[in-house]
């Protein structure tokens, strides 16, 4: 017995000695292959949810040619890659390449696994079209799931693109390249349909099942908004997916919780919500809006730019960062500053990020691929001589870094264009203020010098042309024209109305203080006009009419009267204390004797008090509606063409601030020059009848 005890014993140690061995060779192993590799493959640790290994970076390239034009089973070890390319990119091709009928280009790169890998793994191409064939660490693989040609440590992965010279593609792979770790089943792809009338979402969810054996998942879809608050979901049940094969689960018409106009997507405020599909083995989020139907063509949505995916995309300076987050957020801040929120696309795909941040950021992207009738209306565009070729040229000779597209829609007052406002462009026609260019031929330009006169007759001959003539743009003034001077007209009277009713309320509160008589309806009221002109005389009117336009009326889309009202509402504020001084500057006899007469207090304000108090502020009441003639300016932050919106309108075509905006400080000194003269015109009769 103590043998076999011993004899045990023995064994243990031995195991155990083995064991400590193994784990010390294990390690003194792994330390020597990560320091082997770390400097050549990135290295990634890979758990049980869902996760994606991105790829983007640089890849080491060659072209593959053979007889049968047939593909290997294995990569020969002796196989090289003599080229390298960053990848995902858009850059051209080389004309070796491109010379050829058929060729096959292979892109390599090499990764690193800390561990094993789950069920599941699939290479995303996001919006490009994939790949002819795909090897794993030299293997061709036959089936969408690599997960078992992976191993941990060092791998590698080659992506299979086939080229041919009537397909005319010239260009690198267009979107990131990943690779999705999950377990089975694998959603390969969500695709989103929301429809505005009745508020509902469409979704259709494609699943992929890597195992040998047919499985079964509920899919759950949930609707969430920006705050992560569930607005609509559906369950699909007992979904079954053959081994190894695909199949899709499609959800139609979820209704979105509480859905109104506020739910509509819009440049000012998005509106973003998240589909959320989860299965049995996995888990996706994808972002998406209700974009309104009438969206083209509507106030607000005409500024745009087309981008021409191939020549964008290809350019050097934006290789590496066209599929940055960052970058596209500040490329679409950047866009946004010319007021322009609709992106056209044609020539290439867009890459899935773009999608994304366009929703955060309020730009629409309209893709226009398939769109022969756009793509000659912008190839007319450009051979046309309009002012905002001209003005993208100029710019381009400002800054060589930005290249700009410039977009058209059908609006319905027919075909027009817009462009954005480049402040250089006014500072070159500035500059060359004196000097003209005329035309002796084609191709021939001689510059000559006309003097100081002859300098201003000829840029005021051609910007009046340019702001007035050119495309009826007087249209445009005449409209702001008519927009101020309503909003102008309307919040005055409605001002005064008010200024009347807050001032009396005051008056009528000093006078019961004063004769120490207690009214408690007069204080609350007096208490709220207190807090009303406090708040209104303490807070900025752009602030005040933004507050009116996105939280008071957010349901209304009525601009111009959300306008007047605002600006009723501020103006009422400073008129009721100019009232209210011009009635303490009535002497109090003058409403003593109205009493004793037996006129009612009411009568006596009216009929005595506020006929002279107004005599005795009528030029402060001038100089208030002389102020709010001008402050309608800021009207514009709600998309109305006001006279201010006019000229910037315009000065975005002609690429001049100079004469446009001088020509709008003109008409609002005459408009107040008018208004003071009337003014003046009624303190004259007034004083006539005071001698009568």
């Amino acid at each position: 017995m103590n043998r076999l005890n011993e004899t045990n014993s023995l064994k243990k140690k031995v195991t155990l000695l083995l064991l400590c061995f193994t784990l010390l060779l294990g390690s003194f192993s792994s330390f020597v292959f990560a320091e082997e590799t770390a400097s050549t493959a990135p290295e990634f640790i890979i758990g049980n949810s869902r996760e994606e290994v991105v790829l983007n970076g640089e890849w080491d390239w060659t072209i593959f040619e053979s007889e049968d034009n047939i593909l290997p089973e294995i990569i020969p070890e002796n196989f090289t890659y003599d080229n390298k390319v960053f990848l995902p990119s858009y850059t051209e091709l080389s004309d070796d390449i491109k010379s050829k009928e058929l060729c096959y280009v292979f892109y390599n790169k090499t990764f690193s696994l800390a561990n094993r890998p789950g069920e599941s793994v699939i290479f995303d191409y996001g919006v490009s079209s994939g790949a002819y064939a795909v090897y794993v660490n030299n293997m061709k693989c036959d089936t969408q799931d690599i997960s078992v040609f992976l191993k941990t440590g060092v791998n590698n992965v080659t992506v299979v693109k086939e080229y041919r010279q009537e397909l005319n593609d010239k260009y690198h792979f267009t979107d990131s390249l990943k690779l999705v770790f999950s377990n089975t089943p694998v959603i390969t792809n969500v695709n989103i349909k929301t429809d505005v009338k009745s508020g509902t979402v469409a979704v259709d969810v494609a699943l992929y099942n890597s195992r040998e054996l047919a499985v079964k998942t509920d899919v759950s879809v949930q609707l969430t908004d920006g705050e992560n608050n569930v607005v609509g979901s559906y369950l699909v049940e007992d979904v079954d997916i053959l081994e190894g094969s695909n199949t899709s689960a499609n959800v139609t018409g979820i209704a979105i919780k509480d859905f109104s106009e506020k739910n509509l997507w819009s440049a000012a405020k998005p509106n973003v919500y998240y589909v959320v599909v989860t299965v049995s083995g996995d888990s996706v989020t994808i972002p998406f809006g209700f974009i309104p139907e009438n969206l083209f063509g509507s106030e607000g949505y005409e500024y745009g730019m087309d981008i021409i995916v191939s020549d964008f995309f290809a350019n050097p300076k934006n290789t590496g960062y066209t599929w940055s987050r960052d970058w596209v957020a500040a490329y679409f801040d950047y866009i946004k500053e010319f007021n322009w929120n609709v992106i056209t696309y044609r020539d290439g795909y867009l890459p899935k990020v773009w999608s994304e941040v366009a929703l955060e950021k309020g730009i629409l992207l309209v893709d226009k691929n398939n769109d022969e009738q756009w793509k000659t209306s912008q190839e007319v565009l450009w051979k046309k001589d309009s002012d905002f070729l001209a003005v993208c040229k100029e710019q381009l000779d400002v800054s060589k870094d930005v290249c700009l597209y410039p977009v058209i829609y059908k609006g319905i007052d027919g075909l027009f264009a817009k462009s954005p406002s480049f402040t250089d462009i006014s500072k070159i026609r500035l500059q060359n203020l004196f000097k003209t260019t005329n035309v002796i031929e084609p191709g021939v330009h001689e510059e000559k010098d006309e003097g100081f006169l002859g300098g201003i007759i000829s840029y005021f001959k051609e910007m009046i042309n340019k702001t007035f003539i050119k495309d009826n743009r007087y249209q445009l003034f005449l409209t702001g024209l008519g927009n101020t001077l309503l909003v102008a007209a309307a919040a005055t009277v409605f001002g005064v109305f008010i200024g009347i009713f807050v001032a009396v309320i005051k008056v009528a509160h000093a006078q019961n203080k004063y004769s120490k008589k207690k009214n408690p309806v007069l204080s609350v009221l007096n208490f709220i006009a207190e807090v009303y002109t406090a708040i209104i005389r303490g807070t900025p009117v752009v602030v005040q009419l933004l507050i009116t336009y996105n939280v008071i009326f957010v349901f209304s889309d009525e601009a111009v009267m959300i306008g007047i009202f605002a600006f009723s509402i501020n103006s009422g504020a400073y008129i009721s204390e100019i009232i209210r001084a011009g009635i303490n500057s009535v002497d109090r006899g003058q409403t003593e004797a109205g009493r004793s007469l037996g006129l009612s207090q009411f009568t006596t304000m009216k009929s005595i008090v506020l006929p002279q108090a107004l005599k005795n502020i009528l030029p402060a009441l001038g100089n208030e509606f002389i102020a709010l003639l001008k402050e309608t300016s800021v009207i514009g932050y709600l998309g109305v063409v006001d006279l201010t919106r006019a000229g910037e309108l315009v000065r975005s075509r002609t690429a001049d601030a100079f004469f446009t905006l001088i020509f709008v400080a003109i008409i609002y000194f005459i408009l107040v020059f008018g208004l003071s003269s009337l003014i003046k015109y009624f303190e004259r009769r007034l004083n006539k009848s005071d001698k009568h």
